[in-house]
């Protein structure tokens, strides 16, 4: 689904005190290098699926000069820094069952080197302001597979709009390598 869908979307208004700190600690591996674009967010299921918005602004480019729009390179650093504070609020909520036994610190010390991109796709429809901008995304379909190491694929979904009517949409499959739990969780490490 994404935020053109007759369903009433998830409202960043609706974060609480308890989001915004969260919100904080999932962005520290981009604050040192001062890309944090993702500016407020929110979480929370919806039906069969879990659903992140965000409201972004991109200040100052880290690696050029100001193009005076959204491009591929954003796209992607928006998109994971969406994910990553989706998956927190799934996992501190219990939003995802397959992830119900996950804790925070399972998490932490996982979110930068086993939460990987597995299939990337997107197109542009419109172009949109970087300056500031929203995203929904969504996570559906959640599987488990146990093939050279123990993983959960996620199939998410995800729309960028502004308010002149700029649009990109995309289609991304994300994996979670060593699930805790597993029998070669954490051999990788």
């Amino acid at each position: 689904m994404t935020a053109t869908d007759s369903l009433p979307a998830v409202a960043v208004s609706d974060a609480t005190e308890g989001d915004i700190a969260l919100l904080a600690r999932t962005m520290r591996p981009y604050a040192s290098k001062d890309t944090v674009y993702l500016r407020r967010a929110h979480a929370a299921r919806r039906g069969e699926t879990v659903v992140g918005v965000g409201e972004f602004a991109i200040e100052q480019s880290c690696y050029i000069e100001d193009t005076g729009h959204f491009n591929a390179v954003e796209f992607n650093i928006s998109y994971n820094q969406l994910i990553y504070y989706t998956l927190a609020v799934a996992i501190r909520d219990r939003l995802i069952p397959e992830l119900a036994d996950w804790s925070m610190d399972d998490y932490w010390v996982r979110q930068l080197p086993s939460v990987l991109i597995s299939k990337f796709g997107s197109r542009y429809r419109r172009p949109i302001d970087s300056r500031s901008y929203i995203a929904e995304l969504t996570i559906g379909e959640v599987t488990f597979r146990n093939r050279s190491r123990p993983l959960y694929a996620l199939q998410t979904g995800v729309e960028f709009t502004d308010l002149a009517g700029g649009s990109a949409v995309g289609d991304i499959e994300i994996v979670l390598l060593d699930p805790p739990g597993h029998p070669a969780a954490g051999a990788a490490r």
